[in-house]
């Protein structure tokens, strides 16, 4: 009797540490898996771009290397690879000539050879440059294409807890792009298994390289961080398992039952509102004022976890919920922006929806317009940003936007010059804003060869009459620079983090004080 009993009071604080072992294992398992796929899809796409860019230079006639013509056909390429840096040839390991002009650069011997036969340098370093860039140089005609290492990368925040490697394979296995640790060991365990994912004492491994295996993807995190929470809860379950005994066990398996997927999960937090927006300012450059908005969404667990949008919002396209999280956006919305805008009657806040939200017939200008009446504010109020992936069918699209902006809606097209922009695209479709991206935007200050794309990019949006925002401003520097161009506003860690609507108002607020320094190049 006394070991039953011993038996009920034991047992199920063990089984409690057990599953949640177990569950919590998996579910960061299913994390690192979907994290690895994102950035084997990135490599892929500019593996993709290279095989373009270089049938396009070699597209008959061909000019003679590196004459006018020829540096004219890879500039134009390059404007249409949003993932190359440059395009050049390389003759006897010196770069001849690029996109941007006439080098005549030593770049030194190939690092190795690819599976394919391309003589591969990483790093390559191009003159008036810093940067890691990785280099790919067909050997029958010199024709070079480089490409930035951390594209491969900064598909994932750089603030999220994953340390990422893509490994090439050739005539030796070589990293091309890290961020992060990495180690050695780890490449036996692709040459087991395509894709997968294990754990050592350190930490949790998930790898995956494409059927041809020209390279693998490496994604870890330190086991110290998934593992506070499965001991977390072991303690809670365990304390309670001493008290109540028997009661325990049925407690364990009902919350066993929670290690459901993440899909899953997400249904539940839509239920449950656990998702909430933040709002990052977006700055009047030439008077340095706050003068709207970007609405960004946050999933914060119960349990403290934060799990980021470059994670839940793919997996809520393939579930078929964007729907579900566009209507809770917009209720959000609603909830926030009375306060805001009986403060600041001229502000605007921009919302972020996908291609989905555009598709004919689509309900979304009336659901906005329906939102405004309830909030009473005016439709300059609102602005919509939507991703380039909205240019895959912009016949499509197209009613939706003109019915928006004929309502008096901004339209700002997000994060220009990472997916399918290009001068075709923004002269079908007419929009309001052009969001620059900020990788375009950490060239600014650096001398780096790809600062010329910023400028076109510029360049392109004043010859169509397109406001800019600039994303991702971090200096003064690249402030003054934006202004200097015409950039007309910006948003970044420079002015403000995203913010909860009670602390933004506060700051807000604080703008009725003197006003901030607008940063400009002195001559």
């Amino acid at each position: 009797m006394l070991a039953i009993a011993i038996g009920v009071v034991v047992l199920p604080p063990a089984l409690s540490v057990y599953w949640a072992y177990r569950s919590s294992l998996e579910h960061a398992q299913e994390m690192a898996a979907l994290v690895t796929t994102q950035v084997l899809h990135r490599v892929d796409d500019i593996g993709a771009q290279m095989r373009r860019g270089l049938s396009d230079i070699l597209q008959p006639p061909r000019p003679a290397p590196c004459s006018a013509a020829s540096i004219e056909r890879m500039r134009h390429t390059l404007l249409q690879l949003d993932l190359l840096v440059d395009i050049g040839y390389i003759h006897d390991n010196v770069l001849v000539c690029s996109a941007f002009g006439r080098h005549e650069t030593p770049v030194g011997k190939p690092s190795y050879t690819s599976q394919a036969g391309f003589s591969m340098r990483n790093p390559l370093r191009l003159p008036g440059s810093d940067a890691t860039l990785v280099g790919t140089t067909d050997p029958a005609s010199g024709v070079t294409l480089v490409a930035h290492a951390s594209n491969a990368l900064n598909i994932i925040p750089t603030d999220q807890p994953w340390d990422i490697t893509v490994v090439g394979h050739g005539q030796r296995d070589v990293v091309l792009a890290r961020r992060g640790e990495f180690r050695q060991h780890w490449l036996e365990l692709s040459r087991r298994a395509r894709a997968g994912s294990t754990t050592d004492a350190n930490y949790l491994i998930s790898w995956e390289r494409p059927t041809q295996g020209a390279y693998t993807v490496f994604v870890a995190q330190p086991r110290s961080l998934w593992a506070r929470t499965w001991i977390s809860t072991a303690l809670k379950l365990g304390t309670l398992g001493l008290a109540i005994g028997i009661m325990l066990l049925m407690a364990v398996l009902r919350i066993a039952r929670t290690h459901v997927p993440i899909r899953s999960l997400l249904r539940r937090a839509i239920h449950d509102r656990q998702l909430h927006l933040e709002y990052q300012p977006v700055v009047e450059l030439a008077s340095g004022r706050w003068v709207g908005a970007e609405a960004l969404l946050r999933w914060h667990r119960p349990n403290g976890e934060i799990i980021s949008p470059a994670v839940f919002i793919p997996i809520a396209e393939k579930s078929g919920m964007m729907p579900l999280i566009r209507e809770r956006v917009i209720d959000l919305f609603e909830k926030d922006a009375p306060a805001l805008f009986a403060h600041a009657p001229d502000f605007h806040v921009a919302l972020n929806f996908c291609a989905e939200d555009f598709h004919a017939p689509s309900s979304l200008p009336d659901r906005l317009q329906a939102a405004l009446r309830v909030i009473g504010a005016n439709p300059r109020n609102l602005h919509v940003e939507l991703t380039e992936t909205v240019f895959t069918d912009a016949d499509t699209a197209r009613p939706a936007i003109d019915a928006l902006q004929a309502a008096g809606i901004g339209v700002a097209i997000d994060d220009f010059g990472t997916g399918y922009s290009s001068l075709s695209h923004l002269s079908r479709v007419k929009f309001d804003y052009l969001k620059i991206d900020r990788s375009f935007i950490d060239t600014i200050g650096t001398d780096a060869v790809t600062s010329q794309i910023t400028n076109a990019i510029i360049d392109m949006a004043k010859s169509l009459d397109i406001r800019m925002i600039a994303e991702g401003v971090e200096t003064r520097e690249q402030a003054a620079y934006l202004a200097d161009h015409g950039v007309e506003y910006a948003q970044g860690w420079l002015y403000s983090r995203s913010l909860p609507m009670k602390t933004f108002l506060r700051k807000l607020q604080e703008q009725d004080g003197p006003r901030p320094r607008v940063w400009r190049r002195t001559a």
